[in-house]
């Protein structure tokens, strides 16, 4: 029988071969295991493509990812790269700051396995601070294995509009950023006194770069 003129080896059989059920089915799954299969998840995968051919593609649900098998694991295709906002949670390790009238905005893009993101906040007149220690929730959890580190600046909005540096500490696996600020001897999670006593008109940033 004839194949396929792409060099995939793909039978295509003739209206003028004989009825054969087996070597339609033989073709039929030729075609779909050069198709895109969609799975729940890297375990759901795992579980039906026992045997994954060099060049197979498949779709995870879960994470929203376009994977490619290289001849001994499934890796990310970069495929991606648009900017697009989300909305951080803002959360204290004793009570949660509220926004008020206040503004908080967050934008990400991912590539592959790799996400960057930003967050603003603006404090307004009616914007409370909570207690304990302040973080920012991310826009997609972090990978296992590794903790990443982003930047973090503050802009105090009183006369002297002095500005504060620091880093935004995010752990393996975790769905939050925490934030510091200070230097190598004084550096501390930020919190509603630290490094001033947050009033109407001042900001954060927060952005970094990280696996998932």
């Amino acid at each position: 029988m004839a194949t396929d003129t792409s060099g995939q080896s793909i039978i295509l059989p003739a209206l003028t071969d004989p009825p054969n059920i087996s070597v339609l089915a033989t073709a039929l799954q030729a075609v779909l295991d050069r198709a895109v299969p969609r799975f729940a998840s890297a375990a759901a995968r795992a579980a039906t493509l026992t045997a994954p051919v060099e060049g197979m593609l498949s779709w995870l649900q879960d994470v929203n990812r376009l994977d490619v098998y290289n001849g001994s694991a499934w890796a990310p295709v970069l495929t991606g790269g648009t900017w697009q906002s989300y909305s951080p949670s803002w959360t204290g390790s004793t009570s949660n700051p509220n926004i008020g009238n206040g503004s908080i905005a967050g934008q990400y893009s991912r590539v592959g396995d790799s996400v960057t993101f930003g967050v603003k906040i603006t404090t307004g007149s009616s914007t409370t601070y909570g207690s304990g220690s302040w973080s920012i929730s991310l826009p997609v959890p972090a990978a296992a294995g590794v903790d990443m580190v982003g930047t973090v600046m503050v802009g105090d909005a009183s006369s002297t509009s002095a500005y504060s540096l620091g880093a935004a500490y995010i752990p393996a696996g975790s769905s939050t950023a925490q934030l510091y600020a200070g230097g190598k001897s004084d550096g501390a999670l930020l919190t509603a006194t630290f490094p001033q006593t947050w009033a109407q008109g001042d900001r954060l940033w927060a952005s970094g770069t990280y696996r998932v």
